[in-house]
Parts: C-alpha cells; structure tokens; sequence
C-alpha cells in the first residue's frame, strides 16, 4: 500500500475536489430496549472509555445513556461538520422505533444544514404488511428532504442486512423501486455484503450500481495488519474485478463488552466465543487508513465511480468501531479520533 509521505502529497493534491466521507449511524444510544442492553454491555470499568460523551455516570459506576437529552444532536452535528465528515448513513427503522428517533431529531435540527444524510435501508422492508406503505412512502419523502446526500447527481442509498431472496422483501423492494422511479428519482443504490465481486454478480440485476460494506469482522488483534488485509480482500479485489465499490474504512472490531453482556438480537453469534479481536486503533491509523481510502477513490475513477467513502461507523460504541467522542471521568470528552480524521479531511 501508499508509504504515509506518498499519501502527503497525494492528499494536498487533493485538497480542492476530495471524494465525500460518510460515516454509519446505528442509533441505540436515545432510550428503549436496546439502549437499556447497550448501558450494560459498557458499564464495566474496562469499556467505559467506549462510551458515547453524553452519558452520564452515577457513583455505583452505572452508565445512564441518554442521546435524546436537548442540545446532544446539535453538538453531534457540530462534532462532525468540525471533523470534516460531509455527511451521516443512517441505519432505518420503523418511523415509531425509538432507534430512529435520532433521524428525527437530526431533521428536526437548526443545525442539520451543516452536515448530510443518507439512508442505510435495513429492517424497513420487515415491518408487518400494514405498516409496508407507510414505510415505503416515507423512504421517498426522505429521500426528497433537504440535505439528502447525492452521488453523480443521484440519491445515495445504501442497503444491508436485506435478505432480498424471500418472496415477500423482492417485492417490497420491486415496489419502493417503482415508487421512487414514478417520483423522477433514481438512486444510487449501494449493496453492503462481504464480497465485492460477488455482491455485485448477484445483486446488480435488482438494481444496485455500487457494493460496500457496513464491517469487517477479524480475529487479526493488530489494528495495522488488520485494515491492511481488509484494503487488500475488499478494495484491490473491486479493482481487480472492475467492481463498482464504495469503499468502506473501518475504526475497529471488537464485540468483547457483547461477549460479556450478551444482546437479546444477537443470540448464537459466531463472535460470542471469538478469542482474540483487533486492537483499538490509534489516532496515527486511523489517518492513515482513511488518506489511503480517498487516495484509491480518487485514483482509481473506474472502480469508484460515486467518488464517496463510508466509515465503520459514528457510533457503534461496543461494536468497536465508533467516531463519536467519548465519556472521561473528568467530562471532557475524548476527541482524538474525530481528530485523527479531521487531519485528513480538513488538512
């Protein structure tokens, strides 16, 4: 790969026409079920460091994870519009799921002119048959919002975890197709799997233009090797294959605080008796990683037509992989890898 001086240069060059930079929202941070599991997963003294910077501490050592609270929206948006991102992908839900409550409240949000979004179509095609209209026509209405992230003048969108095999997803998916092409839209849909030539093979007749990725999943415990084999399964092989990819930089792996508080969603799971996991990644890598990322996007126009990166992810705090600042006991929150990715992307 690029030696880091190489990126230097190939990055001032870039300076002025940079491809954009998303990073994935998963929203279990704003109240229910799911944040009430995710306060246990990182209460433990050893992963407290991972939680997200408004969470409050009590002095039993008790996590209290509120993201709904006035004024934490508009400091994230603040935190990546300063950091360089251009826009957030986030994972949908149902319209009355507390997990998309955080959408709502980015919309709703004097400051959302700062900073993009896009959508991450997830459990949208699940919802029982007589909340399937509503949800569908709610996905073409956010895609018509103001702000709505565009690649090669086209609604980004991305999709995962969409098993579009069972008769009943293919023709909700059929059917937001029809929906968004009798509104004039034509998104640029992005399949988010595990192989790039593949996914493409198997998914570009219904309609994608581009494969990426939400993760990468490894036992590799050096954070450095880790992403470096990941460029080479996942970018070089897209590039070999003349693969439309949008490639994916990742902020780590590690599903330990799941291993030890295991989620009501993620029973069975091959990690839950994974040994080893990568290391977290320091600032110096992350840079790397990401200046390599937009190096291969900008250079390499055939395998990256939408000119645009995802990261692994804004806030998937006991996954891993988070961007978002983090809780210290002295209430400063911990900025080093908005930082890390702010050297890239605002140089």
């Amino acid at each position: 790969m690029f030696r880091f001086p190489l990126l230097l240069l190939c990055l001032s060059a870039l300076a002025a026409d940079r491809p954009t930079v998303g990073a994935i929202r998963w929203d279990a941070w704003s109240g229910g079920g799911v944040t009430t599991q995710v306060e246990q997963t990182l209460a433990p003294s050893q992963y407290r460091a991972r939680l997200p910077w408004f969470t409050e501490v009590d002095e039993k050592g008790h996590a209290h994870i509120d993201g709904s609270a006035p004024g934490v929206m508009e400091q994230e948006i603040a935190y990546a519009h300063g950091a360089g991102l251009d826009y957030w992908a986030f994972l949908t839900y149902p319209a009355d799921d507390a997990m998309s409550s955080a959408l709502s409240r980015y919309l709703a949000s004097p400051r959302r002119g700062e900073l993009g979004f896009c959508l991450i179509l997830h459990q949208t095609f699940g919802v029982p048959t007589a909340r399937w209209p509503a949800e569908r026509d709610r996905v073409l209405r956010l895609l018509q919002e103001k702000g709505y992230q565009h690649v090669l003048g086209r609604p980004l969108v991305y999709v995962f975890g969409v098993d579009l095999a069972q008769p009943e997803v293919a023709r909700r998916w059929t059917e937001l197709r029809a929906t968004l092409r009798s509104a004039a839209l034509d998104p640029y849909f992005v399949f988010m799997g595990w192989e790039p030539a593949k996914d493409f093979a198997a998914h570009a007749a219904q309609g994608f233009a581009a494969v990426s990725a939400y993760a990468h999943p490894s036992s590799e415990p050096n954070f450095a090797r880790y992403v470096e084999a990941f460029e080479r399964h996942a970018w070089d092989s897209a590039r070999r294959t003349r693969t439309p990819y949008v490639p994916l930089v990742t902020t780590g792996w590690d599903k330990r605080p799941r291993q030890d508080h295991p989620v009501s969603w993620e029973k069975g799971a091959t990690y839950l008796s994974q040994a080893t996991f990568p290391a977290p990644a320091t600032p110096t890598e992350l840079t790397n990683h990401l200046a390599r990322a937009l190096v291969f996007t900008s250079g390499y126009p055939e395998t990256c037509p939408a000119r645009t990166v995802i990261i692994y992810a804004w806030n998937e705090h006991d996954e891993g992989g988070w961007l978002c600042p983090t809780w210290t006991p002295n209430g400063l929150p911990d900025q080093q890898r908005l930082e890390a990715i702010r050297k890239v992307l605002k140089p």
